[in-house]
């Protein structure tokens, strides 16, 4: 029988699953991270690392908070597998809370569901234990929706709500895109200024404390990303400049002359043709002998952004949406590419790291734990979907929508941005990219199962 309580004994009741969740998911990401020492490293994390080690001369284009958070965990001692731990806690932490309050309502199949589908899957642990920020992003998206939830369902905060203190950094500044998390806080603390001046009062803080650490962290290590509009202009007119053998072309170009000449004047023509690639972005970008397109002079980006809303996009409507189009598909299946489990022995070489790989030498264990991971990655279509969470997703919102659900409409508005954000702007078929889809089932899953059944939300 499904069931709500605030009693004390339904407190202690969740309390102990919290405990239990939490100490196996400790011990399956702890057994992992010691399995694969010092973690999954790639050249992202090459980069990072390189950066806390000569900030002045290096530039990773991460966010500052990613930055000073891995510069904290790893200066002093340089262990990337200290970093790595610290986020393979705090994602254990997150989803022990969310699965330990549905397996308390009585949504026992749906909490057990989620532990061997989401929390567990190999692809899930892969990301939470790799030296990207994307991973614990996705988690701390998950944790922060549904605690913003609990609290706009219930009017009220308890001490589950401190775990919001945790998980709004990471929602909100690990990536660029996460800054839209900082709205439904805001919004959510403006809806309970009359009924509920305390927790009202406590939002507002933790905003305001987060927006101030922001400035001070981008203040101290001011921001050196290549941004996502231009990013996004150059790789499409390079798109729009492929030939096409047909050559359909009746009245006017596809590219504006003005175009055409601020990119020759960097580059041949042909440079950027050759190193065009419809699913990723990066040989324009970090081959030796391709446009290295970032170089470009500002005076250049400026007019090959201007000439892009003037004319180019106007006349490649197709051309751009079956590109988008192609590169959400590739990020959804998971056909782009993925850091090596071995990399990490040169990323430790690189960057000369303490680390030493595989110190605990359990070769037969790596060798199970890999061939998991491989029989999961030949069925990604199906185990790796973020389908479920978009699907999910778009009932919420729905709901909210048709039943007048705020609660519903704030967490899955700010989800709908993010969606159209890497829609529109993502310049690589990267699955990482699309990961907080495969995670907010944690969120969608057990609150829409709770309002099927009927179960009254209380803390």
């Amino acid at each position: 029988m499904i069931r709500d309580s605030q009693s004390s004994d339904g407190m202690k009741a969740q309390t102990k699953s919290f405990l239990a969740f939490l100490a196996l998911l400790t011990a399956i990401y702890g057994f992992w991270l010691m399995v694969f020492w010092p973690g999954v490293l790639g050249q992202d994390s090459i980069a990072i690392l390189l950066e806390v080690n000569d900030p002045i001369n290096q530039a990773s284009g991460k966010p500052a908070f990613w930055y000073f958070f891995v510069k904290l965990f790893y200066s002093g001692h340089e262990h990337v597998e200290a970093p790595i731990g610290v986020i393979m806690l705090l994602s254990a932490i997150i989803q022990s809370r969310i699965l330990s309050w549905t397996w308390s309502r009585g949504l026992k199949k749906t909490a057990i569901f989620l532990f061997v589908f989401i929390c567990t899957a190999p692809q899930a642990i892969f990301f939470i234990g790799t030296l990207y920020p994307d991973g614990v992003y996705s988690i701390a998206i998950a944790g922060l929706l549904f605690e913003l939830w609990i609290i706009s369902e219930s009017k009220k905060i308890s001490k589950t709500s401190l775990l919001l203190i945790l998980v709004l950094p990471f929602a909100a500044f690990s990536r660029p895109n996460g800054i839209i998390f900082l709205v439904p806080v805001a919004v959510l603390a403006f809806w309970l200024w009359k009924k509920n001046r305390r927790a009202s009062v406590f939002l507002t803080t933790l905003l305001a404390f987060n927006c101030l650490l922001i400035g001070v962290i981008n203040s101290a290590h001011p921001n050196r990303s290549h941004g996502s509009l231009y990013p996004l202009v150059i790789y499409e007119t390079v798109n729009f400049l492929q030939p096409r053998p047909m050559n359909l072309w009746v009245a006017s170009p596809r590219v504006s002359q003005k175009t055409v000449d601020a990119m020759e004047r960097y580059k041949p023509l042909q440079v950027y043709l050759e190193n065009y690639d419809r699913d990723y972005w990066d040989p324009l970008v970090f081959k030796l002998d391709g446009p290295q397109v970032l170089n470009i002079p500002r005076s250049e980006k400026n007019i090959i952004i201007r000439e892009f809303f003037r004319y180019n996009l106007w006349r490649n409507i197709p051309a751009f949406l079956s590109s988008r189009v192609n590169i959400f598909l590739t990020s959804a299946f998971a056909q782009g590419g993925l850091p090596s489990h071995t990399y990490a022995e040169h990323v430790i070489k690189i960057i000369k790291s303490e680390s030493e790989y595989r110190i605990f030498k359990f070769t037969d264990a790596e060798k199970l734990l890999f061939n998991e991971f491989e029989a999961s990655y030949n069925i990604r279509w199906l185990l790796w979907t973020p389908f479920l969470g978009l699907a999910l997703l778009f009932i919420a919102m729905r709901d909210g929508i048709t039943k007048c659900n705020k609660s519903l409409l704030l967490i899955s508005t700010p989800m709908i941005v993010q969606l159209g954000g890497i829609f529109i702007f993502s310049i690589a078929g990267e699955y990482r990219y699309i990961l907080p889809f495969f995670t907010i089932t944690l969120v969608f899953l057990p609150i829409l199962q709770m309002k099927k059944h009927g179960i009254h939300t209380k803390k």
